[in-house]
């Protein structure tokens, strides 16, 4: 008998995040891109680069991935952002709070991880580090209520907090040396670059401000002919409240 046929992935639009750019964390990831930007992108003695400049995604684009999601009429985007404005987030830090005691925003992403097996991946991240435990039941819990109510698509996979910081996606044009990433997967063996990074610090104890539905797509910003950064557009967010932690008793 013939294989039933898979149903058709969902067109996605749009997605839940906790975006990364803010006054504080802004300057510590502009720096340390430009770091790591240098030392990736520099030619060896076969004048090849570990990775070509377009895979490094650009400051303005970081945030936490929450889900992913398929709005494809302006009624369920209203109802996407309406569950948003009106979700009790205030309720939901002070449950997380409760069981983890610590203060729940304040995050510092470090080191390199792959999304697939390190010997073939095309995308690297960070991830806030275990000072930030608190944030991961409340995502998970955030994600789940969208997930519920029909709004983010579903997955398998257990939820992984993560800020992309190379997709080599962006650079199926770019050449590095004799070395062409438009041809093939584009996939690379970074174990080497996972080592190096591993304890590089991209920004540390700044507070997580709101979260948001973003746009799929990095809109570029341009100041005359160069392109200076990208960023997402929200279509709705919320603030994120400071909950300290109560001193024990």
């Amino acid at each position: 008998m013939p294989c039933p046929a898979m149903p058709p992935k969902p067109q996605l639009t749009h997605f839940l995040c906790l975006p990364l750019v803010t006054a504080t964390s802004r300057p510590q990831f502009q720096a340390a891109l430009q770091r790591f930007t240098s030392e990736v992108t520099a030619p060896n003695e076969a004048g090849e680069a570990q990775l070509p400049p377009k895979a490094i995604r650009p400051v303005g684009a970081l945030h936490l991935t929450l889900g992913v999601m398929s709005l494809l009429t302006p009624e369920r985007l209203d109802a996407a952002c309406t569950m948003l404005r009106e979700f009790d987030i205030t309720g939901l830090l002070r449950t997380c709070n409760d069981s983890i005691p610590a203060p729940l925003s304040t995050v510092t992403l470090s080191g390199l991880h792959a999304m697939q097996s390190p010997t073939r991946t095309s995308s690297l991240y960070t991830a806030p580090t275990d000072s930030a435990a608190p944030l991961l039941p409340f995502c998970a819990t955030l994600r789940q209520a969208f997930i519920d109510a029909g709004f983010l698509v579903p997955e398998d996979r257990q939820m992984k907090l993560h800020a992309t910081i190379v997709n080599t996606i962006y650079a199926r044009e770019a050449k590095s040396g004799k070395k062409r990433w438009g041809k093939g997967s584009g996939k690379l063996d970074a174990r080497e670059l996972i080592e190096k990074y591993k304890d590089f610090e991209w920004a540390k104890g700044f507070r997580i401000e709101k979260v948001a539905i973003c746009e799929m797509g990095a809109k570029k910003i341009v100041e005359g002919d160069e392109v200076v950064d990208q960023v997402y557009t929200e279509v709705a967010s919320v603030p994120l409240p400071v909950i300290e932690a109560e001193s024990a008793s």
